[in-house]
């Protein structure tokens, strides 16, 4: 009786479930969408560094949203580290990630009507003919679809316990992490030389504000 009575309330649970090849892309989507968006900001630095094209207030608006977007599905590689995540957690992630693009993309096609009319020739240099914002915007607008898409197929991702059964991504969770949290520390760094000790930052800087002030 006993033992009848504890084999009918033993449920199973997804964390003994088995981990298939589609739990294991859902995690490394995640991280692929943490890389892709610091791949973007290592474009910027380029232009910004390589080519000393100092980024405008809205440039830089623009790379912080880029950022909040990719916290979304940080945050879900760094819970996967500890354990299984919840399909609370996984929406709650990739609903974040929209929401910080979608904003993303409002800042971005704000500064693409400000330079739409002729003769503007536009805010900085351009790559293939457009213009980093509304390089911006596109990409704002894809990195949408694609957390959209990731939230759409959540019960394909489940179990959300891939990360256990997988050193592989157990490792990969702490580059991703370390990658997200080097770009948002460079950004701070670049705003902070930028606009210096000062409250606020020139429409179209033309040097490093931290070092004119000091006179150097």
């Amino acid at each position: 009786m006993t033992t009848a009575t504890a084999t009918a309330t033993t449920t199973p649970t997804s964390s003994t479930s088995p981990v298939r090849l589609s739990n294991r892309l859902g995690l490394w989507f995640a991280h692929a969408y943490v890389i892709g968006l610091c791949g973007t900001l290592a474009g910027a630095y380029f232009f910004q560094f390589g080519l000393w094209e100092y980024p405008c207030p809205m440039c830089l608006l623009q790379r912080m949203f880029f950022l909040l977007s990719a916290v979304g599905p940080a945050w879900i590689v760094a819970r996967s580290r500890k354990g299984e995540v919840t399909t609370r957690e996984w929406a709650s992630g990739w609903g974040w990630a929209i929401l910080a693009a979608l904003i993303g993309s409002v800042v971005s096609a704000t500064q693409v009507l400000m330079h739409i009319v002729p003769p503007d020739p536009g805010y900085a240099g351009a790559l293939f003919g457009l213009h980093l914002y509304t390089w911006a915007l596109i990409a704002f607008l894809g990195a949408a679809v694609a957390a959209a898409a990731a939230l759409f197929l959540t019960p394909r991702a489940e179990p959300l316990n891939a990360t256990a059964a997988s050193p592989l991504l157990r490792k990969a969770a702490t580059v991703t992490l370390a990658v997200i949290t080097v770009f948002a520390a460079s950004n701070l760094v670049a705003c902070f030389l930028l606009e210096g000790i000062n409250w606020q930052l020139s429409g179209d800087p033309t040097s490093y504000r931290f070092f004119t002030d000091l006179g150097l």
